[in-house]
């Protein structure tokens, strides 16, 4: 358990996590769905634990690796694709040119569970080319070491089903909150964001002892990451080494934790959570009751 202060080696490391993690995408036009890194948000003051750390480290493998597995890819997504330039390029199966020159496309992509640990992939525009209709496409896919392959979509009895175009051995990669990106046919990028998303983890969680003749207690604020969270779940430990348990499910950015002790000293965290999941977690905080 470490807290970040201006001249630690740690606020030196997680700013250049930061840095890593910040990636603009020059050719995406408002519209458009564009994976970027979240933020690794630690600010001076916080309390960096192991399990703050393991997320971290957990997320900047999921960059380097791909960090994707079938089971991630099942919902509905939007997904955007980029064409290359040249030949593949063009006004066909729902593309555009924006102003850098570049054709793109927004689509709705339904993905779906099949058998023998595949996935089923259905949208109504081809993901690589813009040169010509090839109608609604219909296929099957799986994971393999970061790479996505992507197979003519048959049924369990091997009768054909639906046209696919974009069949390949391509590159795919989770890089955000349920954000993937991917290659396809004619070396086009398709970025692609769940519709239904869990809320944005909470920021600046701060504690503050309140006390009168009665009793004490810790008086926890945080801010809401974006609107999309139903509710809140504050947890709290009592050791270094101690498990977080919960203390609370409230549905506003405020919490009294009364069950305290004079001499203890309390951690905190705050998840946000709605029906599609639950966030990341908040900053860590730490208060002793002297």
């Amino acid at each position: 358990m470490v807290r970040v202060i201006m001249n630690n080696p740690l606020a030196i490391f997680s700013a250049m996590i930061f840095s890593l993690m910040i990636n603009i995408d020059a050719i995406a036009q408002d519209s458009d769905v564009v994976c970027l890194p979240e933020a690794i948000n630690i600010q001076e003051g916080d309390v960096v634990s192991a399990d703050v750390l393991n997320e971290i480290f957990n997320r900047i493998n999921r960059l380097q690796t791909g960090g994707i597995i079938t089971s991630d890819l099942t919902g509905k997504w939007q997904c955007t694709s980029t064409l290359r330039p040249g030949g593949a390029s063009g006004t066909a199966n729902g593309y555009t040119q924006n102003t850098l020159g570049l054709f793109t496309m927004t689509q709705e992509v339904e993905i779906t569970e099949h058998s023998d640990f595949k996935v089923r992939l259905k949208y109504p525009h081809n993901f690589g080319q813009g040169f010509q209709e090839t109608n609604a496409q219909d296929c099957l896919a799986h994971i393999v070491n970061g790479k996505i392959v992507v197979t003519n979509a048959l049924t369990d009895t091997g009768d054909y089903e639906g046209t696919c175009y974009n069949t390949g051995f391509y590159d795919i990669q989770m890089l955000g909150n349920q954000c993937f990106r991917m290659e396809n046919i004619n070396e086009s990028i398709s970025n692609c964001k769940k519709i239904n998303l869990p809320p944005a983890s909470p920021t600046e969680l701060s504690g503050e002892i309140t006390s009168n003749s009665n009793n004490t207690s810790i008086s926890l604020v945080w801010k809401a990451g974006d609107a999309f969270h139903e509710s809140y779940e504050v947890y709290r430990k009592i050791t270094v080494e101690g498990e977080y348990l919960s203390i609370g499910i409230p549905s506003t950015e405020y919490l009294l934790d009364n069950n305290i002790a004079t001499g203890n000293t309390y951690w905190y965290r705050v998840f946000a959570k709605n029906t599609y999941g639950v966030s990341i977690g908040s900053n860590v905080i730490s208060v002793t009751i002297q």
